[in-house]
């Protein structure tokens, strides 16, 4: 019986602390405030502070369950409880509504967001976090319908962004970027306000979410926020931003999440496709904008890594910062894979080969190129023959020769025939195997020279020269360099603005051939001189500048050019019946040009900068009728003629019988 009393007299006071709590509120009275105290009794709740969510949510079913009240009631009673809890709660947060309310005018919004943050224990607006955000949206959205909940959301994001803007005021050169943590990271809240309010207007706040507690690879967690704040802190476009770089990584990522993928730089060739196709199934069109988030984070990861990950799938060329004369800037080797190599252990000794020849040897990295894609080839065989390196025979040796001696001419079969010869030297000499398994001598064919006729005919030029006007200012210039100079359009595009000088009253050029690792000097005629001279001075063009630029500054393309020029040429019906457009052709035609006008091979030779009269023999076009009609020319003079050579007997003045 005295138990019975003293739990009676504890529950009469817990709901005496009720209507004392209830009665603070001066605006809530009447039957709403009997409603309320109705509910919190029937749910055995005798104080504010034990209303959760829930009972919120459940308080509003109440309301509209009550046959008592009219549709108006009902719609003025369903906010009544928090009503009650910012009267309950804004006496002990005098300051934090200060900080929130700021000079701000009030609104349902703002007092909705403050009674949610005050009854979740919020005490500082820098502390709302990404998970009380989504919390608060959830809550929001069961009472709010359409986009007026919207409203409500954007009220607790503008405390927010006014909290980091004062964090920002305090220190205004304060670096300010992600810190990884393993949790959650709302780029809405980045620490930067700069930054922060850039994700202001977008619409799907769920994109800027990346979600690093998830069970995922640590490494592709890292790999990610790296490449995230890399993104951050230098794509200033935020357009650019977000469709290129921004939704694909976060897809990226939740793709590495679902396949279980541990490491982004060593993606294999059916990783990236499941990801394209992927991509393609997705409503919006994007797919071949977002499938370059693969190459652009693998790109980054491999040049700002401290040591270089050898074992990456994919190399990027910048990383080593090679010699100039390795590199050609007009025709730039960016990156070499292995993906097509599906053998682990063979993908990984032609890793350790490319990384002799890049870094040990000095050749240059378009001639590494193709010994590269020359052994490449020949690893691909041995992966649909499920062959290891370590184990050939020559057999296996004999089968791929076969293989490859067919359509290809001799000189090609012996390239390839020597570039697996040197990477079996290599696998030797670092002891992977004993002996190279076959016989590279053996399998050498004769190569009988060939010459290629290719200088252009005369309708050809004319036509180019009739409609040069017609054609953007650059494209004129660089072809005027062709048809002039016989330059390799490789040359071309690396003229630099010091190359044009006059010396004596003559016009000159300077400059490097990058295949031949060697300066050359050629006269010029004086009005191209003074045409670039003209250009240079309009573009501003420094003495270290190159001349022609690509968008960044950089030595202008080589595929660039050419790929303008054959579509201008098509733009203006210009061809010569299936002939458009090779910039190459033009060597072949001054050099040919210049002997038939009594220029010597050797002179032909230091103007086009080849190291050997043979190689220059090779751009005089129709070499064998121009002797031919020497020839002619030589015994039609009365004093050269057979019948006289008759007449007067050999040189010894024996007489000649025929």
């Amino acid at each position: 019986m005295a138990a019975l009393s003293i739990l009676q007299f504890d529950m009469t006071a817990r709901i005496a602390e009720l209507d004392a709590q209830l009665d603070a509120c001066a605006t809530v009275r009447g039957k709403q405030r009997a409603a309320i105290r109705d509910f919190l009794l029937q749910e055995g709740i005798y104080s504010i502070e034990d209303v959760t969510d829930e009972d919120i949510q459940d308080f509003r079913e109440y309301i509209n369950q009550r046959i008592d009240f009219t549709d108006k009631q009902k719609v003025l009673y369903v906010g009544c409880m928090e009503t009650i809890q910012y009267a309950y709660y804004a006496p002990q947060n005098v300051e934090f509504l200060k900080e929130l309310e700021d000079g701000k005018k009030m609104t349902a919004a703002i007092k909705k967001a403050e009674v949610y943050l005050m009854a979740h224990g919020i005490k500082r607006a820098e502390d709302i976090t990404y998970e009380i955000r989504a919390s608060y949206e959830a809550y929001v959205s069961r009472a709010i319908s359409g986009v007026k909940r919207f409203e409500y959301i954007k009220a607790l994001d503008n405390m927010k962004l006014a909290s980091i803007q004062k964090e920002c005021d305090k220190a205004l050169f304060k670096e300010r970027k992600l810190r990884y943590t393993g949790g959650k990271i709302f780029l809405l809240y980045h620490p930067d306000i700069e930054v922060a309010k850039t994700f202001y207007y977008i619409r799907n706040k769920e994109e800027l979410l990346f979600d690093f507690s998830l069970n995922a690879s640590e490494q592709v967690k890292y790999q990610i926020f790296f490449m995230l704040n890399y993104i951050l802190e230098n794509e200033k476009d935020w357009k650019l931003r977000r469709e290129r770089f921004l939704v694909p990584l976060k897809l990226l990522y939740i793709f590495c999440i679902e396949q279980g993928i541990e490491d982004l730089e060593k993606l294999e060739e059916k990783d990236i496709a499941k990801f394209k196709e992927k991509l393609d199934g997705l409503e919006v069109d994007k797919a071949d904008v977002y499938i370059q988030i693969v190459d652009n984070i693998r790109k980054f990861l491999f040049l700002r890594a401290k040591k270089t990950n050898w074992d990456a799938n994919v190399w990027y060329m910048e990383r080593f910062k090679l010699q100039s004369d390795r590199m050609n800037p007009a025709n730039p080797v960016v990156r070499i894979q292995f993906m097509q190599v599906h053998d682990k252990d063979n993908r990984k000794f032609f890793q350790s080969y490319m990384q002799y020849m890049i870094g040990v040897t000095s050749l240059s990295i378009s001639n590494i190129r193709f010994q590269f894609y020359r052994v490449s080839e020949f690893l691909e065989y041995c992966d649909a023959k499920n062959l290891s390196l370590l184990h050939l025979t020559a057999q296996d040796m004999d089968a791929y020769m076969k293989h490859i001696d067919s359509d290809i001419l001799p000189a090609t079969f012996n390239g390839k025939v020597a570039d697996i010869y040197k990477f079996m030297r290599f696998m030797v000499v670092k002891g992977y195997i004993e002996k190279v398994p076959f016989n590279m001598e053996y399998y050498l064919k004769n190569v009988v020279p060939t010459h290629h006729d290719r200088a252009l005919p005369d309708d050809m030029v004319r036509q180019m020269l009739s409609n040069l006007h017609l054609f953007p200012e650059h494209l004129r210039l660089m072809y005027l360099h062709l048809w002039c100079l016989g330059l390799r359009i490789n040359e071309v595009c690396t003229i630099k603005g010091d190359a044009y000088y006059e010396m004596n009253g003559d016009t000159w050029i300077r400059l490097y051939q990058n295949k031949m690792k060697a300066e050359k000097t050629i006269p010029i005629p004086e009005t191209l001189y003074h045409l670039m001279i003209s250009y240079k001075e309009k573009m501003h063009i420094a003495p270290d500048d190159y001349v022609f630029q690509n968008e960044k500054g950089g030595a202008y393309k080589v595929g660039t050019f050419c790929k303008q020029m054959v579509e201008k040429c098509r733009e203006l019906g210009i061809d010569c019946g299936d002939y458009t457009f090779r910039s190459h052709d033009y060597r072949h035609t001054i050099s040919t040009a210049m002997y038939g006008h009594g220029a010597s091979l050797q002179a032909i030779r230091d103007f086009l900068g080849h190291k050997s009269e043979e190689m220059t023999k090779q751009y005089v076009d129709y070499l064998p009728e121009k002797i031919d009609k020497a020839n002619e020319e030589y015994f039609s003079m009365k004093e050269n003629s057979i019948a006289k050579a008759v007449r007067k007997g050999d040189y010894n003045g024996n007489e000649i019988k025929i």
